[in-house]
């Protein structure tokens, strides 16, 4: 059972009634032509979990949150924290030596995004999420949760946490102006390194955008 749960906390990591930075063309601005799943963490690459390896995103996401307002600090696949039109769309998960569980959901914009909105309307969002929040799965309701951390440690980042006493979910928010990148992992320890995890990852981005 706790495996089970496990497996389905990982769908967190979205936010709820912010409609995050419509992006607007810039002029003379080419079009992003990088494929999204391109920028994915790959196959192989190291991480503070150790090297991971990708698997399908599986079926045991949370689809919704109660109360309504913690949708933001819970839902990974389909996180209304990635802006709306995007061109292309990907997503993975990657397995470990450990129980730990990681995913990424990225969007990639052929408009550029407003950087500093996205992340400010997410950061109002997530922060949204008050006691206890109940996610939910196709299978059912799963334990409670509660927003412990969230912050905008650098630019274009934004992270936060979601705990209980036997299981702990860090996500981020990563954000250049034509990409966005949700990330979500879970373990039965907290300390995850989100913070420093994520502007990583935002630079990395930057370098292969």
């Amino acid at each position: 059972m706790a495996v089970a749960s496990a497996i389905a906390v990982m769908s967190a990591g979205g936010c709820v009634k912010t409609t995050t930075g419509q992006a607007v063309r810039a002029s003379g601005q080419a079009s992003h032509a990088l494929p999204a799943r391109d920028l994915l963490l790959q196959d192989g690459e190291n991480t503070p979990l150790g090297r991971a390896t990708a698997a399908p995103v599986g079926n045991n996401y949370f689809t919704s949150a109660r109360p309504s307002e913690c949708s933001a600090a819970m839902l990974f696949e389909g996180s209304p924290l990635r802006p709306a039109g995007s061109r292309d769309h990907a997503e993975s998960s990657y397995k470990f030596d450990s129980q730990a569980l990681y995913a990424e959901s990225i969007d990639v914009y052929d408009n550029p995004l407003n950087t500093h909105d996205v992340i400010r309307n997410g950061f109002t969002a997530v922060s949204n999420c008050h006691g206890d929040a109940v996610p939910i799965s196709p299978s059912g309701e799963f334990p409670t949760m509660r927003l412990s951390h969230f912050a905008t440690p650098s630019e274009g980042v934004l992270v936060w946490n979601m705990t209980r006493p036997d299981w702990n979910c860090d996500y981020g928010l990563a954000v250049i102006p034509q990409v966005a990148l949700v990330m979500a992992v879970c373990d039965f320890k907290p300390g995850f390194p989100m913070a420093d995890w994520a502007a990583k990852r935002r630079a990395q981005l930057e370098s292969r955008a």
